[in-house]
């Protein structure tokens, strides 16, 4: 039996930076603790978050430093530079750092095995053993990846091109291109993710001949007048639900689908979560064989917003485990 290790777990997201504390991350059912959330744009860098983070723990724990495991946004990262820019930036070795995965990655780790999530439609089928399990992240940007016999699969879907099939949702579309300073193609992204809810809710806003008076999407759940944040949030269902349909099929993801992150958590919390509209776009009149594996695919939301950190935990316990 090896001795108990404590390890850092970090989950570096685009808005926040979350820690916490594994007191033995060999134990099977390891548990996190003294977590804490905080602001990214709060620090100049990893090493000053993580310096605050020393600092909120109890005075006892606060005596040694301990192994990281981190899961990142977009880019690998070391103890000296917050830097977010290219997702094949390495970083510099660092022994503290024993690893670092993406923070979907972690997001995937940790969702197929929460035990806490929330069930929205059951098994009701016998699952192929070729399928993938899917993983859909929805916070401040749209993530997927798929997992399978331990192993996750990254991709950027959430970068795939952004596709309507109604008129409604097509002039949208159209209406989030024109407002784009980038002039790029629409994605997915655009639509269905805390930055998707914001351009969303400047295009509704556009459609129907009122001002923009929202800056955030904070403020667009709270503040935006109720017929616009209707059209608002069927429209981010009506997408969010287009786009798992495509990522089930595109990746033979039919095992299950689990679906999370920041803005989920919200709109579940504020009894703001469309499962209607979703399952109704989810599901489509599709191909026989596509139709039956979507309705035999079983869906569950994510209620943990901490899943990364366990992800990330269950990053540390492999390698420590190789090792």
């Amino acid at each position: 039996m090896q001795n108990a290790q404590t390890v850092i777990v970090a989950d570096i997201g685009a808005s926040n930076a979350r820690f916490g504390l594994v007191d033995d991350i060999h134990a099977p059912d390891f548990l996190i603790h003294h977590i804490q959330k905080y602001r990214r744009t709060d620090y100049d860098s990893f090493a000053d978050v993580l310096a605050q983070y020393y600092t909120d723990l109890p005075v006892k724990l606060r005596k040694q430093r301990y192994p990281l495991s981190i899961a990142v946004a977009g880019a690998r990262i070391n103890s000296q530079y917050w830097q977010f820019a290219s997702e094949q930036w390495a970083f510099t070795a660092d022994e503290q750092i024993i690893s670092t995965i993406s923070d979907l990655e972690g997001f995937a780790l940790g969702a197929v095995s929460d035990k806490t999530h929330i069930t929205l439609r059951e098994d009701t089928a016998a699952a192929d053993e070729s399928f993938k399990s899917t993983i859909i992240a929805v916070g401040t940007g749209l993530g997927l990846s798929y997992y399978k016999d331990g192993q996750t699969f990254r991709t950027h879907g959430g970068h795939m091109h952004g596709t309507g099939i109604t008129d409604e949702q097509n002039m949208i579309i159209r209406l989030i291109y024109r407002l784009s300073s980038k002039k790029r193609m629409v994605i997915f992204e655009d639509l269905a993710s805390g930055t998707g809810l914001m351009r969303l809710y400047q295009a509704v806003c556009i459609y129907n001949g009122l001002p923009v008076l929202c800056t955030t999407p904070e403020e667009v759940i709270e503040l935006a007048a109720p017929h616009v944040l209707e059209q608002t949030l069927r429209l981010f269902h009506e997408f969010l639900g287009l786009f798992a349909h495509m990522a089930l099929v595109f990746g033979h993801g039919y095992k299950a689908l689990y679906l999370g992150g920041g803005v989920i958590d919200v709109l579940n919390e504020r009894g703001l979560f469309d499962q209607e509209c979703f399952f109704k776009h989810l599901n489509q009149n599709a191909q026989r064989v596509v139709a039956q594996n979507i309705e035999n695919c079983p869906v569950y939301l994510l209620s943990d917003s901490n899943i990364a950190l366990y992800g990330a935990a269950k990053a540390a316990q492999r390698l420590t485990e190789r090792g």
